[in-house]
């Protein structure tokens, strides 16, 4: 066999090698498109290039609906290495003389806390009043201050005067009052009521508090609180979006030289392989 007869094998072995090498290179290459007066060259930008916001969209949906779903968060939370690592955090901090105003300080900003505890202390306080309001609660001291003047005056004088209409005459105006008072009034008057109860609950020591807990507690209320919550956790991370966001930020040679260095071993394998079928179609051509 003579070089005039290699001469289509080492061909074909070229020309496959170089196509794929440059179909490989036109996925980031040219960076910008190519212009000749108002024609611009086909293929470019390259594919990545021109698609950028396509392949960030896509990427950051398959990551966030497909390899990072509810129940992959769940299983990292839940793993023995994770779990213990927060539980005897917890446990430590729960091994203080703190109070757990020390404790909801050190978690927020003083100022910031503080308005947290007046929204508390007023939505504690408007739920009591819908609570009483809900109740009735007019109607219902109406109903027993009527049943408490009945019986003072049962079997007395006074009964032939204070007739059931006039015990209803005087309870009835005297229920709408009420009902109005709580309406207008029943949070402010509440408020000041809870102040103590609060700065009681917050000067606990945190020791004092949940002394009765032991780990195993802990441990369930954790597992407990990733199992309702972590669904939550993720919406709020919105984990395609920060992809999406991240990959249209990114350069395209920095996004290129982090796809080849995945996907080296296999791109170069595939240069390779249009060497080996150019070759072989080469060699067929040779005795055909």
């Amino acid at each position: 066999m003579n070089i005039t007869n290699l001469s289509g094998p080492i061909v074909g072995a070229i020309i496959g090698y170089g196509t794929n090498w440059l179909a490989i290179k036109m996925l980031f290459r040219p960076l910008k498109p190519i212009k000749i007066g108002n024609f611009t060259l086909p293929f470019t930008p390259g594919i990545i290039p021109k698609r950028k916001d396509k392949l960030a969209k896509a990427m950051g949906n398959s990551v966030g609906n497909h390899l990072f779903t509810t129940e992959d968060m769940a299983q990292m939370l839940l793993s023995e290495e994770v779990e213990n690592t927060i539980v005897n955090g917890i446990l430590v901090h729960l091994d203080t003389e703190n109070t757990v105003k020390d404790l909801l300080e050190e978690l927020f900003h003083k100022q910031k806390y503080y308005e947290m505890r007046e929204n508390v202390k007023e939505l504690i306080s408007e739920k009591i009043q819908n609570g009483l309001l809900q109740m009735q609660i007019g109607e219902m001291i109406a109903q027993t201050g009527g049943q408490v003047i009945r019986e003072k005056v049962k079997g007395s004088m006074l009964r032939m005067f204070v007739t059931d209409g006039l015990i209803d005459s005087i309870l009835e105006p005297m229920s709408i009052e009420i009902e109005n008072y709580v309406k207008e009034h029943g949070k402010e008057k509440i408020m000041p009521i809870l102040e103590p109860e609060i700065n009681s609950f917050e000067n606990t020591s945190i020791k004092d508090l949940l002394e009765s807990l032991d780990e195993i507690v802990i441990r369930d209320i954790y597992r407990r609180f990733v199992s309702l919550y972590v669904k939550d956790l993720l919406d709020k991370l919105d984990i395609s979006r920060v992809v999406e966001e991240k990959i249209n930020n990114m350069e395209v040679k920095e996004l290129e030289k982090l796809l080849l260095s995945i996907m080296k071993k296999e791109l170069g394998a595939i240069v390779n392989l249009g060497a080996l079928i150019g070759l072989i179609l080469g060699s067929l051509n040779m005795w055909l």
